[in-house]
């Protein structure tokens, strides 16, 4: 009794964190509160986008990444944008305005994308119908439409290797310029050779490099808060050694190897990291369009090529499910150029 008590003072908490952070303690919205049931006809269409975060999204995704809550909160404000511009209004949707949006989504954004957005507003229609603002649910006809994805650009293992190289030479700053050209430089290499994605990278911790008999490697946590193993290879145990008593000289306090020049003690952010990419690729003046991603991409496409067993690749690298593996099997079954390919590191 006392624990469901003390869970219902978490989520009430987070509620009031929602509240004030994203809807500004607008009183109408406290008002439309104090009944039975939410009220949302004394709302403006804004106040009802800011409630339905604050209620029924914030408390999911309060404990998400900055990164995917920042995602989600896009998705919203991409549906209150159509809805402003393309419609009569949320009180007056129609089953034609859900269709309008639908091919427009599904004409701008790649598939994954397409669907984010398209639950997006399936849960807000849901939610409207739920408490009296709609009389039928419109989200029955939200529907995610078939179109084929894309052929991505095909890897270049020699060119994503000159990125990684080149991370060291995106330092424009003249203030501990040695310290932050050896930081992106490990990061670079740390995504070039032991595919991890971007976000996992940036929680990476010098305490979470650990070594056994036969070699170093990293414990990681990536989605579904799954602990795995990554092995490092000698250049990368270097580095991170390297970085770290660098790091010691200058005085420079942080236990992540990503670390932020301008938050002390930070973790770098996500943009940071795309952007530093960003710069790497135009060093090198290939296509500037690539984030970090894609050089977790280029290495679970090179252990395919390798031979390296499905059900083994999906382990190594973290996926939630075989489907994601196999993606990438059958793009490159599409491909004839990447059966001798060498590996880009050690």
């Amino acid at each position: 009794m006392i624990k469901m008590k003390r869970v219902d003072q978490k989520k009430q908490h987070i509620f009031e964190i929602a509240l004030r952070e994203l809807t500004g303690a607008n009183p109408k919205l406290a008002e439309a509160l104090k009944k039975d049931h939410i009220d949302l006809d004394t709302l403006t269409d804004i106040e009802v986008i800011e409630l339905f975060w604050a209620t029924e999204l914030f408390p999911i995704y309060a404990d998400r990444s900055p990164h995917t809550r920042r995602a989600y909160k896009q998705d919203l404000e991409f549906v209150l944008s159509f809805v402003m511009t393309s419609t009569e209004g949320l009180k007056r949707l129609t089953v034609l305005d859900i269709h309008r949006y639908l091919f427009y989504v599904n004409k701008q954004y790649a598939p994954r994308t397409a669907q984010r957005k398209n639950n997006m507003l399936k849960r807000l229609l849901s939610y409207l119908h739920i408490n009296n603002y709609h009389l039928h649910n419109l989200a029955f006809h939200v529907k995610n439409q078939k179109r084929p994805e894309p052929l991505r650009r095909e890897v270049d293992f020699e060119e994503i290797e000159r990125i990684a190289e080149s991370f060291r030479h995106t330092v424009k700053r003249a203030q501990k310029k040695e310290l932050m050209e050896l930081r992106n430089e490990t990061i670079g290499y740390l995504l070039l050779t032991t595919g991890m994605r971007a976000s996992e990278l940036l929680t990476v911790k010098f305490s979470d490099v650990k070594r056994n008999q036969h070699t170093f490697y990293l414990e990681v946590k990536g989605k579904r808060d799954k602990w795995r193993r990554i092995p490092l290879t000698e250049k990368a145990s270097h580095l991170i050694n390297r970085l770290q008593t660098l790091m010691m000289i200058e005085e420079e306090d942080s236990q992540f190897i990503a670390f932020s020049m301008k938050k002390t003690g930070d973790a770098m952010t996500y943009e940071a990291l795309r952007l530093m990419t960003h710069k790497a690729v135009e060093v090198v003046a290939a296509d500037n369009s690539n984030p970090p991603q894609w050089f977790r991409r280029a290495y679970i496409t090179k252990l395919l090529v390798d031979g390296i067993p499905l059900i083994e690749v999906m382990q190594f690298v973290g996926h939630v499910s075989i489907n994601t593996t196999n993606g990438y099997l059958q793009s490159l079954n599409q491909l004839s150029n990447l059966s001798n390919a060498d590996l880009p590191f050690e």
